[in-house]
């Protein structure tokens, strides 16, 4: 009783969590199945009470020869055999049930977490390792999934067959009862006792695994850096360090738990030797018949079952609250970057984009673009250049509206890229970045990426157009060879080529490059230079240049510094200003080239 109190206090408490209500709200359009696993548990769990009670008038029955009848034993087995099999469909109907919601509900919840994570702006994942976010994705949900059978079936399952196994006893005999529940409050302080440290030690294991799965992850992606740079020993140490305080948690974790068994479980089993010892005696005085007692001694077995999990349901509510926390942490942080109420879709465009005294900073105490003024005629290439950290890369963002504006107006075709819906107005900018993302599959589900409903015949013309289509044709299977993850089985120049190939499909009226043939060689370089000026032909073109040598043709040059646009013009016009920012870097690269040359 006591722990049936405790374990209600437990869950009342846990349904009051604001995590827990939001996430009540994905078990409802499961409430029947689940009343169905309830109703098939509480015949599950209370059905096998009726034997004991049967085997005391066995039992009995044999003691009394007089009365002894064995086809009234025949019938009242064979009765039960039958009631046992009716038990056995139960039984199948409640865990198909009850695993059934829970597997349903895991979708739910995995679906629209993921789908979230999605519309996610880039400052989240910034501030975030991704094997964490992945850990809430697929570990804290399925931890989160036990508070359905904990909460929802086993707590209503366990409380009844208490009550009744209890009323059972103290009908039979309710001195030999209260003699069997006497170390039930000790059972309670201890286990309460025990199972706040298990709790304590469970959670820290759990961040520092999180921890753990978020350095492994990021680690493991750039093995070839830390094979490069001879990390291995250093990358070891650190994993070694990690591991070892994981281990120390779950070694603690184990040492409480098995004092709690050690120490619970003596007085589990000292419960029974009071019961059949002072049972012993009511049989001599013949206050109790041997029946009652072997039937009392088989209750007080099945006691202890429910008893024990409804025990350790605040361990259990409490892993799953605080997975829930996690989940819903993610679910309640909001992306910076959506929609206006009234935004639109508009027709085709040209690509003409101004930014009108446009400010942005990534933290409100440090601006990192000042007073941008800039006017892209559709149609025509920019290139922007400047040492590293100017803002070139935080320019580009906010085309695409990776990142809102703090202050100005940045507009394309006269409308505030605000106006549109961020879904349209991305599917008219089409962005080569110098490491092209490719992701695990087919060459063709990579190129795909562009256009997703495109045929096989534009397919194969956006290969031809990135001079991809020799290369691809060499290949094992073609254009659906599987090339690995993040496209490692292929070359630098290769993996642009398709990166290229996936921007033609695309068809975009504005193109973002940032300069991708810097680290290739010249016949790689030439193959993409030549794509590239397909690809950029007729549309509004920026590109981030690290080469002055590849924009001198650009229509306009603009050259970023501290956040500023400090230069702007062509080629010619540039190199005209002695003291400029743009001569000074043509002149460094040119004297480099010039050194190199000699050597």
């Amino acid at each position: 009783m006591f722990c049936l109190i405790s374990g209600s206090k437990v869950v009342a408490k846990v349904f009051i969590n604001p995590a827990v209500k939001k996430f009540l709200s994905y078990v409802k359009p499961y409430r029947r199945l689940i009343t169905i696993a309830t109703f098939c548990g509480l015949l599950k769990y209370n059905i096998p009470l009726i034997f004991p009670w049967v085997f005391k008038d066995v039992i009995d029955h044999l003691l009394s020869p007089s009365s002894y009848d064995a086809t009234k034993v025949h019938y009242t087995m064979l009765a039960m055999i039958v009631l046992y099999l009716f038990w056995a469909v139960v039984t199948y109907f409640r865990s198909y049930y009850a695993d059934q919601a829970g597997q349903r509900l895991v979708f739910d919840l995995r679906h629209e977490l993921y789908v979230h994570l999605q519309r996610m702006s880039l400052s989240f994942y910034e501030k975030r390792q991704v094997g964490s976010v992945a850990s809430r994705l697929l570990g804290d949900i399925a931890v989160a999934q036990n508070f359905v059978g904990a909460a929802f079936t086993n707590t209503v399952m366990d409380a009844s067959s208490l009550f009744l196994i209890a009323f059972l006893l103290f009908h039979m005999n309710w001195r030999l009862a209260l003699v069997s529940i006497a170390i039930f409050p000790f059972y309670v302080m201890l286990n309460k006792y025990f199972k706040s440290k298990i709790v304590r030690t469970s959670k820290l294991a759990r961040q520092k695994m999180e921890e753990i799965s978020g350095n492994v992850h990021e680690k493991l992606g750039g093995i070839s850096i830390i094979q490069s740079y001879t990390r291995e020993k250093a990358e070891e140490k650190h994993f070694f360090q990690d591991n070892r305080e994981y281990l120390l948690y779950q070694l603690r974790h184990i040492q409480h738990n098995a004092t709690a068994q050690s120490v619970i479980g003596f007085l589990t089993s000292i419960a029974p030797i009071l019961v059949v010892w002072f049972g012993a005696i009511q049989v001599i005085y013949g206050r109790l018949t041997v029946g009652e007692l072997t039937a009392f001694y088989a209750y007080l077995g099945m006691f202890y079952n429910p008893l024990n999990r409804l025990t350790e349901l605040n361990v259990l509510l409490a892993n799953s609250q605080s997975a829930m926390e996690r989940i819903f942490e993610v679910f309640n942080t909001s992306s910076e970057i959506v929609d206006c109420p009234d935004a639109k879709e508009l027709g085709p465009i040209r690509g003409d984009i101004k930014f009108l005294n446009v400010y942005f900073a990534y933290e409100m105490s440090k601006t990192v673009l000042k007073d941008i003024n800039l006017h892209i005629p559709a149609g025509s290439t920019v290139a922007l250049v400047g040492p590293s950290g100017a803002g070139k890369s935080t320019f580009v963002k906010l085309i695409p509206r990776f990142y809102d504006i703090s202050e100005g107006r940045i507009s394309i075709d006269g409308w505030d890229i605000r106006d549109f819906k961020l879904s349209w107005l991305r599917r008219h900018i089409a962005a080569v970045p110098q490491e092209p993302i490719l992701f695990s599959g087919t060459v063709y589900e990579n190129i795909l990426f562009g256009k997703p409903n495109a045929s096989e015949e534009e397919v194969q013309s956006a290969i031809i157009s990135a001079n991809a289509h020799d290369f691809i044709c060499r290949l094992p299977k073609g254009h659906q060879t599987e090339i690995g993850e993040g496209g490692m089985k292929l070359s630098g120049g290769q993996r642009q080529r398709i990166a290229l190939a996936r921007a033609f499909l695309k068809n975009a009226p504005i193109l973002i490059l940032d300069e991708a043939t810097s680290s290739l060689d010249s016949k790689a370089e030439n193959l993409i230079q030549e794509a590239l000026k397909r690809l950029m032909k007729g549309r509004t073109t920026v590109i981030i240049a690290h080469r002055l040598s590849t924009i001198q043709s650009a229509d306009m040059i603009v050259v970023f510094h501290n956040g500023e646009i400090v230069e702007k013009g062509n080629h010619q016009e540039l190199l005209q200003h002695s003291c400029g920012l743009y001569r000074e870097l043509y002149e460094e690269q040119f004297d480099k080239k010039f050194a190199m040359t000699i050597e």
